[in-house]
């Protein structure tokens, strides 16, 4: 069932009889109804104790728990190629398989996700005006990177880079040395439709050249974009994997600090003092892991990630236990995108359960600046739900599952309904 069934001034809809999993540190309390009038929830009742409005549509939820929307804030919808780029098939079947990824993301259950960068943001006003049928999406254009830095794709012996960002369809990774450039670039991918800025802040896995450890971007180059960024009402994400690189970004006043692979006790106490997010990317890390061939890693480079992949979990942790407010964000790239729930289930071994599901729901919508809309279910909130079939704080994997969420309502539409559980009052 991909076309809405309900929505803004069509009228209202109740899910009845649904455990409810809110998003916040409460745990389920029992059955509940909840309506929802005018695409935000309306009310939340425990379930058949007093009457509600007659409703457009009914929702079983017998035998499900009801979550808030799950989130994603670091997804590449648009880097689809087999070595995590915009690969090189004609545009007509870039494009289509672009929209594939972005409904299997609102299939899955996640009704809002931030492109970390290589989506241009009109596929992002696209889904906004209901041309295309998606998750919210918070993108960030084009990436930042210096010259030699993560985002420069030159293989040492090439001179010019490969390509240059398509707008309206390709954001291409833009190299920029020095505050003024950096300053000017990010400006540009604000006036785009960016709703953050996103740098590359440290060294990465599989880009050609750079070394892992290395720093990239001075702290005046960040504190530009940062400068720019605030500015405009919004804040910079930075690819960082190791401490030192955190700790530069930190200064230069990042909001979000993604991977964080390698990470000190000290750098975690800073991260949490200066209120910094971290977007811990442990699938993405596993994905590498398991198969570095699809990359064509190096053989010192697949040992290299695989003691990088045994420090993240213990940086998920270091993290915790210093107070750092952590996010959820699958940085899952290539043709093999898709189960992002996955993410929430390996954080889950660390965190636990609700604590995993609520870095995907609450802190995120923190993260994002939308917690006023997202992130819990609450009256007034906006009627970003799912059902998951069954009960996921004892069976987290149900997440990672997309046929184990038979129902997705976002904004108050009906947008996914597998197994006949909508009925309408006139067949009532």
């Amino acid at each position: 069932m991909n076309e809405p069934l309900s929505g803004a001034g069509v009228g209202d809809a109740v899910i009845r009889d649904a455990a409810v999993l809110d998003g916040t540190e409460r745990e389920p309390g029992g059955r509940m109804d909840v309506l929802v009038r005018e695409g935000r929830i309306a009310a939340i009742q425990p379930a058949g104790t007093r009457p509600l409005p007659v409703a457009t549509l009914t929702i079983d939820g017998t035998g499900c728990t009801l979550l808030p929307g799950l989130t994603d804030a670091h997804i590449h919808l648009a880097l689809i190629g087999p070595r995590g780029d915009h690969g090189t098939e004609p545009w007509v079947s870039h494009v289509l398989r672009v929209r594939a990824m972005i409904e299997g993301a609102l299939d899955e259950g996640f009704t809002t996700v931030r492109d970390a960068g290589g989506l241009d943001p009109a596929w992002a006003r696209a889904v906004a005006t209901g041309m295309l049928r998606g998750p919210r999406i918070l993108p960030s254009g084009s990436v930042l990177t210096q010259t030699g830095g993560h985002g420069d794709l030159r293989a040492q012996h090439d001179a010019v880079h490969a390509g240059a960002s398509i707008p309206g369809l390709v954001a291409r990774p833009e190299i920029v040395d020095g505050a003024d450039e950096v300053r000017r670039a990010a400006r540009e991918q604000l006036r785009k439709g960016a709703t953050q800025i996103k740098l590359l802040a440290s060294g990465g896995i599989v880009s050609p050249t750079d070394p892992f450890d290395s720093l990239q971007f001075s702290r005046d180059e960040m504190a530009a974009a940062v400068e720019v960024a605030q500015n405009w009402g919004t804040y910079v994400l930075a690819h960082c994997h190791t401490s030192p690189a955190v700790e530069v970004a930190l200064e230069a006043g990042v909001r979000s600090i993604e991977h964080a692979s390698v990470l000190s006790p000290e750098t975690a106490r800073r991260m949490a003092d200066h209120g910094a997010f971290m977007v811990p990317t442990l699938q993405a890390l596993e994905m590498l892991a398991t198969y570095p061939e699809r990359w064509s890693l190096a053989p010192e480079k697949v040992a290299r990630l695989r003691s990088i992949a045994n420090h993240a979990a213990e940086s998920v942790r270091i993290a915790d236990e210093a107070g750092v407010a952590i996010g959820s964000g699958s940085d899952v790239v290539g043709p093999w995108q898709g189960r992002r729930g996955e993410e929430i289930v390996l954080k889950a071994r660390i965190l636990g359960a609700h604590k995993a599901i609520l870095s995907a729901t609450s802190t995120n919508a923190a993260l994002f600046n939308l917690s006023d809309r997202i992130g819990t279910i609450e009256p007034g909130k906006d009627a970003d739900l799912i059902l998951v079939a069954g009960e996921p704080l004892d069976c987290i994997e149900l997440l990672a599952d997309p046929t184990s969420i038979p129902f997705v309502m976002q904004a108050g539409l009906v947008v996914k309904d597998t197994e006949g559980r909508v009925r309408r009052a006139s067949a009532a």
